[in-house]
């Protein structure tokens, strides 16, 4: 049989009750400085400073692309400037207001605590204070959404250009520890963590590694710690496997499918088909940490030409030129050449007798 539990004393009570004002008061007395709005206002504020390096930093490891990248930097700049000031000095104003009132219950709280041994007067004193917290609780709660309103649709727009610009910054550093070699006219765009599902069916067994995206080619290269050695089903020995498994010109691709899969459809996957002659006819890439619709817009904006217009740097004519005089009947066999010829290249193999042919 359960014991009943001691009643306790009102004192004890009114300790117990006064010790949790006493809590939510020193709460307040941090909330209305309103410093985690402040703290918010100057991580944008360092963030939008941060701009302009991150871009030369882009640009000095030859990412070439997006030339709207400093004029959107340029123009977030001015704009966040009047917002900053007006958030710095309407969050001043607010936390003045209510630094007043956090005085007064100081001092209620302070009068209750005196008179804790007469229990009347401190309930007195106790039950308009706990009202009056709660007031001044919802007063920082609206002082706080008032000021995050002034910056809010800026900070979205803001972490939109943000996401795009790290995830180009983790293209350029992925891409330093390949093993993939660009051609001499040929530049990388973007690129995503992703699993080659070969058969549409993604398994233990389908490789890891970085989709990426240039303007002449897509590339899968595998990069992953696979086992070696394994004793009663336990790894005892792994070894690093990076291998170039998927090098398709952008020429071959014929549709692209971007879908969300999984219990939740929060994981995002490309099927891409590709015409006669590629290395694969469909490929299937779950991706990680991007969206599958994005990389469907990226990838027919590149085969659209429209990277093209967005280079920072101007393609050389005697490239183009050779790209577009080079041979379509093989010299040796007399078949047509069906392979796409890519910029920077100086020779290709002709599919059909094997002959070298020299642009």
């Amino acid at each position: 049989m359960a014991q009943t539990p001691t009643p306790i004393s009102p004192l004890d009570q009114l300790k117990k009750d006064l010790a949790t004002a006493q809590r939510d008061v020193n709460d307040l007395q941090k909330k209305v400085n309103l410093s985690t709005i402040i703290d918010r206002v100057e991580e944008i504020q360092n963030k939008v400073k941060g701009l302009g390096s991150r871009i030369s930093d882009l640009r000095s490891n030859n990412y070439i692309f997006n030339t709207s990248l400093e004029q959107k930097a340029q123009d977030f700049q001015t704009r966040w400037s009047p917002i900053y000031t007006n958030v710095k000095v309407r969050a001043n104003q607010e936390s003045i207001h209510l630094k007043a009132e956090i005085n007064q219950l100081e001092s209620q709280l302070v009068r209750a605590s005196s008179n804790s041994n007469n229990v009347a007067l401190s309930r007195q004193i106790l039950t308009p204070l706990n009202v009056s917290v709660k007031n001044l609780q919802q007063k920082v709660n609206a002082s706080e959404n008032m000021l995050r309103g002034l910056y809010n649709a800026f900070d979205s727009e803001l972490n939109k250009y943000l996401r795009n610009l790290q995830a180009i910054e983790w293209t350029i550093k992925e891409f330093k520890t390949s093993n993939i070699s660009l051609l001499a006219q040929e530049f990388l765009i973007m690129g995503v963590k992703a699993v080659w599902t070969k058969d549409g069916k993604e398994d233990k067994s389908d490789p890891e590694g970085t989709l990426y995206l240039t303007d002449q080619r897509l590339l899968f290269e595998q990069k992953e710690e696979v086992a070696t050695k394994k004793i009663l089903f336990i790894t005892k020995e792994r070894e690093l496997k990076q291998e170039l498994l998927v090098d398709i010109p952008l020429q071959y691709v014929e549709t692209i499918k971007a879908s969300k899969q999984g219990v939740f459809k929060n994981q995002d996957f490309l099927e891409i088909n590709f015409g006669s002659g590629a290395q694969y006819s469909n490929t299937q890439f779950h991706i990680f940490n991007q969206d599958c619709d994005d990389w469907k817009g990226l990838l027919n904006s590149v085969i659209a030409g429209e990277f093209i217009e967005k280079r920072t740097k101007e393609l050389d004519q005697e490239v183009i030129d050779k790209v577009k005089n080079a041979p379509t009947i093989c010299p040796q066999c007399g078949a047509t050449i069906s392979i796409p010829v890519l910029r920077g290249m100086d020779q290709f193999k002709c599919e059909f007798c094997g002959a070298i042919i020299r642009l």
